[in-house]
């Protein structure tokens, strides 16, 4: 079911065709499209060079269009604004009905369009690929034929099945009509700003019985009300080919707001100095201020959608530039099959490598000092991490200084202190404090523990240290 709520109709099965393709000739085919894939990487660079230079010279244009734009009233031209950027907001009369002459649907409304459906047969067409042992392909593609409303004549001679396809020519078309004498307050507007206006803000305009008169009269008794439009054809739930569906919509009159130069009477896009126009219009009573927001918004979706598109042609150009190593690898279908999985990740790689530097490369082109310091900001911040990291390094004691199995920033004096011994010095007889601990590979004295310094003696019960054997407790050593 389209859109509108109208069922398309079922497919219907065509003609099958199967192709066998040699190796060679996909060979030569895939060295071809090297080609076409080097072309493909050279118009994205291209594209991404325009695509920045396109988003920033329109920023730069609205943003020194918002620093003179001046408001004015609707209700008088002031001929000292002439040639100025004005922001104006009023209501948008149509000075006038319009009237579609050819079925006498007349409104009060800015814009009038008319749109013309017909029931109609397109033919889609679906290939499948296998690869053969040996390099060669089998293309199998089935051709199926299905019933859509399009607004378009479809030429049904270019079908591969034509029998039984068979189009009719569309017997009316789609028209748009604008008010010519159209105003916003005491300003004319032309069909440029008028069309500047659309999108949600237009409004279906239904068809009466008595508007119905002039289409029997064009069409017979098969036309008809149908949900508001105008059906052609025996049954609107089951249509045929050839049947035709007409519904109108509106721009209706209300306040609308417009920032563009005052020209005369009315408006025309501002030129700004590097070129670009500023030409911004809306329904709705707003401030100059928010139109140059979403106009703002909608640069940024572009770029970033245009930005995108550029990395997809790019992966497919290169995509093409790698298919010879495919197809080569294809004489074995499953190495074929491995190499093209790993093509694409190769592929995705160069575009990467190409892309970014071509983004950045871009944004450097066109805004260099601004470039140069992002550029100086990176490098600082870069250094200045590199600083910190050296003071912190410098900060914490060498690994060589500290006690094995010691806490971390332990210093071996402190270690002995806390093993028993004076704080103010070691033991008389032993190294100076800087001595310890001994290097790796010193073998320990006597009486020193695996680390180098003595152990302490330890006390027997009552407070008695022990003493050699020999000597009682109190006699001197």
């Amino acid at each position: 079911m389209d859109q509108d709520g109208w069922s398309a109709g079922p497919a219907e099965a065509g003609d099958v065709t199967t192709e066998h393709v040699g190796f060679l000739e996909r060979l030569w085919q895939s060295i071809t499209g090297i080609l076409i894939g080097l072309a493909l990487v050279a118009a994205t660079v291209w594209g991404i060079f325009w695509n920045e230079g396109r988003a920033i010279g329109t920023t730069r244009a609205l943003n020194e269009g918002a620093g003179v734009t001046v408001t004015v009233p609707p209700t008088r031209v002031d001929p000292a604004n002439e040639g100025k950027l004005v922001h104006v907001s009023g209501d948008l009369r149509s000075g006038g009905r319009l009237t579609d002459a050819d079925f006498q649907i007349s409104t009060d409304a800015v814009r009038l369009v008319r749109k013309v459906e017909m029931y109609q047969w397109k033919e889609e067409q679906r290939t499948e690929t296998r690869s053969n042992a040996g390099g060669s392909q089998t293309r199998t593609t089935t051709y199926e034929y299905t019933r859509v409303w399009s607004d378009r004549p479809i030429d049904s001679s270019r079908f591969r099945r034509r029998d039984g396809h068979e189009n009719p020519a569309m017997p009316v078309t789609g028209r748009s009509q604008t008010a010519p004498n159209a105003t916003i307050g005491a300003f004319r507007a032309d069909s440029r700003v008028v069309g500047l206006f659309g999108g949600s803000a237009e409004r279906r305009l239904e068809v009466t019985d008595a508007q119905l008169r002039a289409f029997q009269s064009r069409f017979g008794s098969q036309a008809r009300l149908a949900d508001g439009n105008v059906y052609v054809g025996y049954d609107a739930g089951t249509p045929a080919v050839g049947d035709i569906r007409i519904s109108y919509t509106v721009l209706p009159e209300g306040p609308v707001t417009v920032v563009a130069k005052q020209v005369g009477p009315g408006f025309g896009p501002y030129q700004a100095s590097n070129g670009r126009d500023v030409f911004l219009g809306e329904t709705g009573t707003k401030a100059a201020q928010e139109l140059y927001a979403h106009a703002h918004e909608s640069n940024r979706i572009l770029t970033w959608v245009l930005r995108l598109v550029a990395l997809i042609v790019m992966w497919i150009g290169f995509n093409l530039v790698l298919r010879p190593f495919v197809v080569l690898a294809d004489v074995i279908p499953l190495f074929g099959s491995a190499m093209a999985a790993g093509a694409g990740i190769v592929a995705l790689a160069l575009t990467l490598v190409v892309a970014l530097p071509a983004f950045a490369i871009a944004w450097f082109w066109h805004r260099p000092v601004m470039s140069i310091v992002l550029i100086a900001a990176g490098v600082a911040g870069a250094y200045g991490l590199k600083v910190l990291g050296e003071r912190r390094r410098a900060a914490a004691p060498p690994v060589g200084g500290q006690v094995v199995g010691s806490p971390v920033g332990v210093s071996p004096m402190s270690a002995a202190t806390a093993a028993g011994w004076p704080a103010e010095a070691p033991p008389a007889g032993y190294p100076a404090q800087a001595a310890y601990p001994p290097q790796a590979g010193y073998p320990p004295q006597p009486g020193h523990s695996p680390q180098g310094w003595p152990q302490p003696a330890p006390q027997q019960p009552g407070g008695f240290l022990n003493v050699p054997p020999g000597l009682r407790p109190g006699q001197g050593g």
